[in-house]
């Protein structure tokens, strides 16, 4: 049996992700393009209303994208020096 890898964790919150952690992680996906339509859906969704943040982690690079969401769900990314 072949298992699907995914690279990318998507987490959504509306506290810092340190305060939580496991609570936050919402969904994984094996490609870029389909984690960013996940976290389109996840900012769309009717929980949406108590997220503020949302992350993509790239698990085999540890880079995180950090977005904002906004009312209507839109995800706007934000640049960290």
């Amino acid at each position: 049996m072949k298992r699907k890898n995914n690279r990318y964790a998507i987490f959504a919150g509306g506290v810092n992700l340190i305060n939580g952690g496991a609570n936050s992680f919402k969904v994984a996906a094996p490609t870029e393009k389909e984690a960013m339509e996940l976290a389109k859906e996840i900012a769309k969704s009717e929980k949406a209303i108590f997220y503020s943040w949302l992350n993509i982690l790239d698990v085999w690079t540890e880079e995180v994208t950090r977005y904002s969401i906004l009312r209507g769900g839109v995800l706007v990314e934000q640049r960290c020096p």
